[in-house]
């Protein structure tokens, strides 16, 4: 008998036995309840059950209540049954509520899951320890359970719940799961389609026939239900406008392990744009809002066009600082003409100033690290274009892993308010070990810097690097805003010593540098660089020229440099651009006189599906003044894992008459990439490189130059981007290797 039952019964047998007492009482005195009890409790107090009765001790007996009394306490969820014992007691009665307490669950055990983890399935069920165990509840919890194994695919699950009896009375409740096998997709049907071809139905969609034209797809329920919503976006955006799913339905071959999807779409008339209007617009040049319009007479109606319209437009008075603007898309709808006629509504709303800014989540950076990077203040006029670059310069400090930017309204129709929330990310690194590169090897390293110096955004850096080419140590500090002002300034000391086949040069010294902002996106720098520079252990068949160059030097040098960078990430960059225009001048004292400059532009622009086309193009040149040669050190070269990468580093360049390579006076370089998103962070990515080394016998011409093509991978490590790129020799001379792998850290520009 379940629990309702025996609750009818139980007030049936109370009455029963009132009734005698009724009758009687009918003219005499009323019964007065003298005491109240329970019995058979051992977990839910007496208070607690007392407590949801309406009768109390000095109260009149009234069997009506009683039953209230009853519902009430098997309303608390806690008893199997409850029964009323009435016993003669002082004069009056005592009412006794025995209950029988419902077990608790003690213990939750899954047995026989193998491919999906408990912690997992404990996640997709209600059933928690210590509380009431209740039969409805372990069905529900075992419907949840199939229907996330069929979910990932597991359409021949079998699962049975058992309940094990404690010793105390509490229940162990035992999920035991026979999984089956996994079954793949052997086909999507769809039906229902003429407008479309099921192509274009199948591509919309999440689930898939195959990955990767090799891998099977899995058809997962909640996946297959989002499928859904996209297959009729996709109908939306072709003009069926009452366009929508039928049926989807899994149809499963348990023979072959495969299943079946059938999904049946119902099309309706495809509609076209009738007419597009505009009212509202006061302040803004009805052509600049019309460019905005993503739609046309004629066209197919799309709703994703009409939401790119309407952002597009809302973008706009955003850069005026109208960020309160409104537009409404009135759509009109022309059956007998399979047209949509749409008006857009502009409500322009007025000028929006802000009125607080609210930063969270930055627990160890103070506070006015982030406010100096937002370009805004309170009371200063609001638009998306200042909230797009605070988000962008957050980003590029490095110090978090997420930055949100977004906007909430304030205390009037002209106020905003702007929150800035942060995770931080480890800015600090202490490592003690050893790596490889292509350029030099195998080498031991000690790193330790930090990029957020006590919260204050102080940059201070000691890197070792030591292999059997390359030595090198250096030590630095910046302060990016002295004086509270954005003027960086640091310093850099150094001693470097590298091996080259050629011949080993060294450089001992340091600088003192300073950068600016101006304008939007742009910089300048300034450093003065003061150097002992040695060449020494050149090849004894190395030519007069550059045996001249052996001996030690001192530079004395100021560099300037102008730069302009609205790349939306520096560490991973998928849109903007980066330009550069790099002078040194030495002179001013020391023995080397000579310039030197450098250009890049690089550019990166997002197509489809995540993929990233960029490209860079640099071009250098220098000279010696008065009779002077541009020193060795300071030369061009070109190879390696960021020039052309079918070379090793630096074996671009003009040769002596030993064929010794001595570098060259100017430079001209290009590099294209396309870079494809894969998974956990990894991208894989082409290229195309190409460029030479002038100067010293070799002539300046862009019609020859060294070309590579090649593939690698890209991975962003805790420790930064890690590159592995293999350049395969376009322009294979004698003696030359196909191609070369490169290992490498950082992007390649």
């Amino acid at each position: 008998m379940n629990g309702l039952g025996r609750l009818f019964l139980s007030i049936f047998f109370v009455l029963a036995a009132l009734l005698p007492a009724l009758a009687w009482g009918q003219g005499q005195p009323q019964i007065i309840v003298k005491d109240l009890a329970v019995e058979g409790n051992r977990r839910v107090q007496e208070a607690v059950i007392l407590g949801r009765v309406q009768t109390k001790v000095g109260s009149s007996f009234l069997p009506a209540r009683l039953s209230d009394d009853i519902r009430a306490i098997f309303a608390l969820g806690y008893f199997d049954d409850v029964q009323l014992k009435v016993d003669d007691f002082e004069g009056g009665v005592k009412l006794t509520f025995v209950v029988v307490e419902r077990p608790f669950i003690r213990d939750v055990e899954f047995l026989g899951n193998k491919s999906i983890d408990t912690k997992t399935l404990q996640e997709k069920i209600d059933l928690k320890l210590g509380t009431v165990y209740n039969p409805v509840d372990v069905q529900k919890a075992l419907e949840k359970l199939k229907d996330h194994y069929e979910e990932e695919g597991y359409y021949e699950v079998q699962l049975a719940p058992e309940t094990e009896k404690l010793a105390d009375g509490d229940v162990k409740i035992v999920f035991k799961i026979a999984e089956g096998r996994r079954l793949t997709i052997d086909r999507i049907v769809i039906e229902g389609n003429q407008g479309l071809s099921a192509k274009q139905v199948k591509a919309a969609m999440q689930t898939q026939e195959r990955y990767y034209f090799i891998i099977r797809g899995v058809a997962h329920r909640q996946r297959l239900e989002q499928d859904a919503d996209l297959i009729v976006q996709l109908y939306n955006d072709h003009g069926y406008i009452q366009a929508r799913v039928e049926s989807t339905d899994v149809q499963v071959d348990r023979a072959r392990a495969r299943v079946t999807i059938k999904i049946v779409v119902v099309e309706g008339p495809q509609f076209f744009v009738g007419s597009v209007d505009v009212t509202g617009a006061n302040v803004l040049p009805m052509e600049e809002i019309r460019r905005q319009i993503r739609l046309k007479p004629g066209d197919e109606f799309s709703r994703a066009r009409v939401r790119q319209t309407v952002e597009g437009i809302v973008r706009l008075y955003g850069v005026i600082g109208r960020a309160s603007a409104e537009v409404a898309p009135l759509i009109a709808q022309d059956t007998v003409a399979r047209k949509i006629n749409l008006t857009l509504e502009i409500s322009e709303g007025p000028e929006v100033f802000v009125e607080r800014i609210n930063i969270s989540g930055n627990v160890r950076s103070q506070e006015k690290i982030l406010r100096r990077e937002v370009p805004m203040a309170e009371g200063d006029l609001f638009t998306s274009q200042k909230l797009d670059r605070a988000r962008q310069r957050l980003v590029n400090l490095g110090y978090f892993d997420t930055v949100r930017a977004t906007t909430a309204p304030g205390s009037a129709k002209d106020k905003i308010v702007v929150n800035i929330e942060v995770t931080e990310k480890p800015t600090g690194l202490f490592s003690l070990g050893g790596g490889f590169s292509s350029v030099d090897g195998l080498i031991g390293t000690i790193d330790l810097s930090q990029r957020n110096f006590l919260g204050r955004g102080w940059e201070v850096f000691l890197r070792i690097r030591a292999g059997e080419n390359v030595q090198q140590g250096t030590v630095g500090f910046t302060e990016p805003w002295l004086f509270d002002r954005p003027l960086s300034a640091g310093f850099d000391l150094f001693n470097n010593r590298r091996v080259f086949t050629e011949y080993t040069a060294e450089s001992l010294g340091g600088d003192i540098r300073f950068s600016h902002p101006f304008l939007d996106f742009s910089r300048w720098y300034l450093t003065y660089r003061l150097t002992r520079d040695e060449i020494s252990d050149v090849r004894d068949d190395a030519s007069e020229v550059l045996q001249e160059e052996e001996g030690s030097s001192i530079t004395s040098l100021v560099q300037g440099a102008l730069s302009r960078d609205t790349r939306d990430n520096v560490f991973a960059p998928t849109k903007g651009s980066q330009a550069s225009l790099i002078a040194d001048v030495a002179g001013l004292g020391g023995d080397n006189k000579y310039m030197k400059v450098i250009g890049n532009v690089s550019y990166f622009q997002p197509v489809i599906w995540g993929t990233v086309l960029a490209g860079r193009i640099e071009g250098g040149y220098g000279f010696g003044f008065g009779d002077e040669e541009l020193p060795l050190f300071e030369r061009f070269y070109l190879g390696g894992p960021n020039s052309v990468r079918s070379r090793k580093f630096r074996q671009i360049s003009p040769v002596d008459s030993s064929g010794t390579r001595i570098g060259g006076t100017s430079e001209a370089l290009l590099n294209i990439e396309y870079i494809i998103p894969l998974f956990f962070g990894v991208r894989f990515a082409m290229f195309f490189d190409a460029g030479n080394v002038y100067g010293f016998g070799q002539d300046f011409d862009l019609t020859n130059t060294r070309e590579a093509a090649g593939a690698g991978l890209r991975w962003q490590s805790p420790f930064g981007p890690i590159r592995v790129d293999y350049g395969y020799n376009l322009d294979r001379k004698s003696g030359e290797s196909a191609g070369q792998f490169h290992f490498s850290v950082g992007a390649p520009f």
